[in-house]
């Protein structure tokens, strides 16, 4: 397995577990967060003995994949706006949103079933790592939203995956007011599978990833196939495309505002 900066991987009992590892941060995504998490996914989907171009770091053994973010605050609180703050230029901006939507799609179309573990704050790029999961357990104190509006960006990216999993009228309240919502209203429109108490999670994840892993590999392999081929039209190269929206979008003066404001903590001054 590659060595990581930013995320921890561990393989035990078929689970492979990865674990966002910028607390200090909110677990946000920046661009070597973002290239490992990508790597990690790549290499955890790849089976050497099918493939003898696979990396060989990869473990035929996986059966299962357990995403969660480090510390209890957040699951993944979006992109990095400092960093991103710091990339003003297109090539730079089109290259973080192309990025993000390779994450995403590593997670969606990795062979074993992804598992999300949710404290806390799963927000903007974090709501879509949760999107792109097979399945999500949240902690009863999970908060989710996409907060873009509210500064000056839009959220085109994770807005695919999020077609997937909740309808039509709840993401648009979602992505055009920026509001948040608690873990019962995920579970109500279908963002989230099940909501346990937060001193359990843990626990509770773990069990459900024992239980995949005592299927059939083949026969899981081929679920997760069936169910993201049902759902796949256009998907992969569109979101693609809105990740050019995305970079566009972020270089509006009014997104330079949004961010700036943002991380002076106060409220941006719109122009009309």
């Amino acid at each position: 397995m590659a060595t990581y900066t930013n995320i921890d991987v561990t393989i035990k009992d078929h689970i492979a577990t990865v674990i966002i590892n910028r607390p200090e941060a909110r677990n946000a995504l920046n661009a070597t967060t973002i290239r490992e998490l990508t790597l990690a996914f790549t290499t955890l989907s790849t089976d050497p003995s099918a493939d003898p171009s696979a990396d060989p770091a990869a473990d035929p053994s996986v059966r299962c994949i357990l995403l969660r973010g480090s510390g209890t605050e957040a699951f993944c609180a979006g992109a990095d706006l400092q960093e991103l703050q710091q990339s003003p230029s297109p090539a730079a901006r089109r290259e973080f949103f192309t990025a993000i939507a390779g994450l995403v799609s590593a997670i969606a179309q990795c062979h074993p079933p992804v598992v999300s573990l949710v404290y806390g704050f799963a927000l903007a790029g974090g709501l879509g790592l949760v999107a792109a999961s097979d399945i999500a357990i949240a902690a009863d104190d999970a908060v989710f939203g996409l907060p873009e509006v509210a500064i000056g960006l839009a959220p085109l990216v994770v807005a695919e995956p999020l077609t997937a999993v909740v309808n039509s009228r709840a993401l648009a309240y979602l992505a055009l007011t920026g509001e948040r919502i608690n873990a019962t209203e995920a579970l109500r429109i279908g963002l989230v599978t099940r909501v346990v108490a937060k001193d359990s999670i843990l626990s509770e994840t773990l069990a459900l990833c024992t239980t995949i892993t005592q299927r059939g590999p083949g026969a899981l392999r081929a679920t997760k196939a069936a169910l993201r081929d049902a759902q796949r039209n256009t998907a992969d190269t569109f979101i693609y495309e809105l990740a050019d929206r995305s970079a566009l979008v972020s270089l509006s003066d009014e997104a330079s505002e949004g961010i700036r404001a943002f991380t002076e903590k106060r409220a941006p001054a719109w122009k009309v």
